[in-house]
Order: structure tokens, then sequence, then C-alpha cells
């Protein structure tokens, strides 16, 4: 897919905005633990209420990745400690919109956001170890490895 990075933003997600994401979604296997099964996703509204409602008990801030006026993915700013750090992830809704650009601009808006308008100087993000397409991008978008542990890679960038 050619994409104009131009035309990638972010906005906040409504509770609409969730359905139509998920009605699209597929799980992706790179995803998954070592010896967790592969489970094909079904859209289920319940669930996908379930999902919101989580979100926003655990205040996380979930961005919805646009192109054009499609929705493509979906950021979330969670573990949030204001002026001090944050912690991002990412999901595109599926295969068409990988290896394209949209996660590297998309990552390097919300690292725009996260740093100026909510002013935390520290983001975080994690990626499990197997999943070498998420640590490619966040290492080019900036953040540094810091750790790992038996299934995750840790990772961070700080405004300075």
């Amino acid at each position: 897919m050619q994409v104009d990075i131009n035309k990638i933003r972010l906005l906040p997600t409504r509770d609409e905005m969730y359905h139509s994401y998920f009605k699209e979604y597929e799980n992706d296997p790179d995803l998954y633990l070592p010896g967790q099964k592969y489970v094909h996703y079904e859209y289920n509204e319940e669930k996908v209420d379930r999902y919101i409602q989580r979100q926003k008990d655990l205040k996380r801030i979930p961005l919805s990745i646009m192109y054009e006026d499609e929705i493509v993915g979906e950021i979330i700013i969670k573990n949030i400690q204001p002026h001090i750090c944050a912690t991002m992830g990412i999901t595109l809704k599926n295969e068409k919109y990988k290896d394209c650009g949209i996660g590297s601009q998309a990552e390097k808006l919300v690292v725009d956001y996260v740093f100026n308008e909510m002013d935390i100087p520290t983001l975080y993000a994690d990626t499990i170890k197997s999943n070498s397409r998420s640590q490619h991008v966040l290492e080019k978008v900036g953040f540094t490895f810091i750790r790992e542990d038996e299934n995750f890679r840790y990772y961070r960038l700080d405004r300075n």
C-alpha cells in the first residue's frame, strides 16, 4: 500500500469509532506470546463495549490512527503519571496497514503529543520479544532499548 504520511493523524477515540475499527480488525500472530494459541478475531459488540469501559476505568487515553477518513489503528497512552511518564501501545487494524509507514508516523505524532501537549518528559513502550517489526519502528522513532524479560522488550524515549 502506498501511503502519504501527511494524511495520517490522531483523533481521540469515541465509542462508535471503536466499533467501526473492530469490525475490520484482525488478530496479529506477531502479538502472541510463545506458547499462546493464535485465535481468529470475530467482532462482538459486547466485547468491544467491555474493552471501551476498561480503557475508561484504567484512565487511558485512546487515540485513533486515521488515514484520510479511515481508522487504521489505535494508540493508547497508559500508565500515565502526569508530568513524569507514560507508556504507549499501538496496534494496526490488519496487515494491509503494516510496513507502509503508518505505524512510524503515528508513533511520531503521539510522541509529539505526549511531550508537548501532555507535558510528559518520558515515554515508555514495550513489545513482545518476537515482534521485530514493532522493535524496528520503536528504534526508528528514537526509542532506546532498556531491558527485556522472558516475554517482552522494554523501550524508553526522553524529551531531551
